[in-house]
């Protein structure tokens, strides 16, 4: 399981996206060394996912960037994420980064409307 997965997995465990819930910076660092991946990297994607989060001193707090978006949205805009190619994927990244969050409101909200979540 990629860390990604464990940190989604371990964030609805703990009542996210209704909940904020914070993890142990420095393991979250240890583990991401330990697995080979970036958890810089893996924060962006999450990010893009509707997982946002604020690095204090120890911790690291995730709260939900879109508020009305559920566990089972995440999944499966998760699964879309993982059917593109990786550059349209971090082309998605930087699109969604750079927006307002009135835009990422708006853009939630034509994807129900789309019936994706």
């Amino acid at each position: 399981m990629s860390l990604k997965d464990q940190i989604l997995k371990n964030l609805e465990m703990n009542g996210f996206p209704q909940k904020k819930v914070s993890l142990p910076l420095e393991k979250m660092y240890e583990v991401a060394d330990e697995k080979g991946e970036n958890l810089n990297t893996i924060l962006e994607e999450l990010k893009v996912l509707g997982v946002d989060h604020l690095k204090e001193e120890d911790k690291i707090v995730f709260k939900s960037a879109l508020p009305n978006m559920t566990g089972d949205s995440i999944k499966r805009a998760q699964e879309m994420m993982a059917k593109m190619d990786p550059k349209e994927l971090k082309d998605l990244q930087e699109q969604i980064a750079n927006m307002s969050e009135e835009e990422k409101e708006k853009l939630l909200e034509q994807a129900k409307a789309m019936g994706l979540f």
